[in-house]
């Protein structure tokens, strides 16, 4: 629920303080931190290592030292990968594209969650193990298909039919991941809505899509990550530079016979940025919703 209590507003570290503090001893909890440590040690030092290759020379890179000194650090990486003007277009690409098809997936998913969890009618079960078992297909089955499709429909090499065929894609897991977390909105706040006046919309309006912020967080940043780093649709449905996203932006840094590593990484640290920043706004309310029930369904 997204009720605003104290526990609530706590973020992760502090929960984790807070279970420390209650009934564990330091020895416990000074292991606890310890194996945290590690893990998070494991899984973060090759990024953090990408990084600060990034702002280095290529000499450094391909020297046996692991330790930049100061005279190595340059932003001549990033200079070099911004000025590439099929990479600007690139990322604007992106970013039309993963930002529609949030909205889209968003709009329908609500809509279609609310109607689900609140109505019943013929063939709504039928209808929610469709949206499930479309979960089950791989997307390489449905390529061909779609690529016919969207010639047919005139939308191969633009970005409206990347954003219809990514949403396509977002709208039934969303739409499982909204009806599970509207579920568990009482509906007597629905009743007492009504008892004002509200209509059905209204409602919605002022009362479902606020208890409903962590899970149309996570439904957001689910669909966001899944169009931004989408390769297989793109490398389909995509013909020319005008149209393409970053994932191929990646190639651009690639010869037959060369790799220009430090370019890659330094393009790949952008292509990532975007995500990891999305997460920073949104991590109170993707943490929430993750927690206490937005990935459940029902």
């Amino acid at each position: 629920m997204a009720t605003s209590t104290d526990s609530d507003d706590r973020n992760l570290v502090q929960r984790i303080d807070a279970w420390l503090n209650e009934d564990v001893s330091p020895r416990r909890a000074l292991g606890a931190y310890l194996v945290l440590g590690l893990y998070f040690s494991f899984l973060l030092l090759p990024v953090i290592y990408m990084v600060i290759v990034t702002f280095t020379t290529q000499e450094f890179l391909f020297s046996p030292e692991l330790v930049p000194s100061p005279s190595d650090f340059t932003l001549r990486n990033y200079e070099i990968v911004l000025s590439r003007g099929d990479f600007r277009t690139y990322f604007v690409n992106s970013m039309i594209v993963a930002t529609s098809t949030t909205l889209l997936v968003l709009t329908v998913g609500v809509l279609a969650g609310y109607s689900m969890s609140r109505f019943d009618y013929p063939g709504r079960n039928g209808l929610l193990y469709a949206f499930l078992s479309t979960q089950m297909l791989p997307i390489v089955l449905i390529l061909i298909p779609f690529y016919l499709l969207m010639f047919s429909l005139n939308l191969v090499d633009s970005l409206l039919g990347l954003v219809i065929a990514h949403s396509v894609i977002g709208i039934p897991l969303g739409t499982w991941l909204l009806k599970g977390y509207i579920d568990d909105i009482p509906e007597s706040l629905d009743e007492a809505a009504k008892m004002d006046g509200c209509s059905h919309l209204s409602i919605l309006r002022r009362v479902i899509v606020p208890l409903s912020m962590p899970g149309i967080a996570v439904a957001g940043f689910y669909t966001f990550i899944l169009s931004w780093n989408d390769y297989l649709l793109v490398s389909v449905l995509s013909q020319t530079a005008m149209t393409r996203t970053l994932p191929f932006g990646l190639q651009l840094f690639q010869a037959q016979n060369t790799v220009a590593w430090n370019l890659l990484l330094t393009a790949a640290v952008i292509t990532m940025a975007p995500v990891i920043l999305l997460f920073a706004v949104a991590q109170r309310w993707v943490v929430e919703g993750l927690a206490s029930g937005g990935l459940k369904g029902s």
